[in-house]
């Protein structure tokens, strides 16, 4: 085992740190799946929030439509799933006191690699929802909404600074190894 993938103590405000995100990555989980298996099964909800999510207002909702945007709903949930499941593992090995461990680090790569995927994904599957739930309308009638929020930006440059942030943790442990190696 590499000499920086030793455990070391963990800080107090840490543990509690740990604590809360697990705690945050059960309840992303479980809305992850409930919500959008509530919201595609339900032509009330679709109805009253489908407007303001992708931007249309002529809605034709029906089994086909609930069907089609029930399925462009699973990347984006899987992602998400994955994305919270990194997170649990990268806090499992802070808890662990593996702060700046290889398997932390690969940890935290990860989980900033499926922000960005979620980030950018974001507004494909809004277009993509948007023709699903128009597709029963009248020719003419259908639409495609397309649409890049600050929302969709700022998580492409958090998920951006989180990959160099990794980035320059695991050159600065492969440093620190090289160095305690000549000791």
């Amino acid at each position: 085992m590499p000499p920086s993938a030793y455990p070391r103590p963990l800080p107090a405000s840490l543990g509690r740190i740990v604590l809360i995100v697990r705690a945050l990555c059960v309840l992303g989980a479980l809305s992850l799946i409930a919500v959008p298996l509530w919201f595609w099964a339900s032509p009330e909800a679709i109805e009253s929030l489908a407007p303001s999510m992708v931007g249309v207002k002529e809605m034709s909702i029906d089994a086909r439509a609930q069907w089609l945007g029930g399925a462009l709903s699973l990347l984006p949930v899987s992602l998400g799933l994955y994305a919270l499941w990194q997170l649990w593992r990268l806090f499992t090995e802070y808890a662990a006191g593996r702060v700046f461990g290889r398997a932390a680090l690969a940890h935290l790569r990860r989980f900033a690699w499926a922000l960005l995927g979620t980030a950018l994904l974001a507004p494909l599957v809004r277009a993509a929802t948007s023709v699903a739930l128009t597709l029963g309308n009248p020719p003419g009638r259908r639409m495609l909404v397309v649409g890049f929020s600050w929302n969709d930006y700022m998580a492409v440059l958090l998920a951006a600074v989180l990959i160099a942030i990794a980035t320059v943790m695991a050159e600065a442990v492969r440093v620190a190894e090289e160095n305690e190696s000549f000791v």
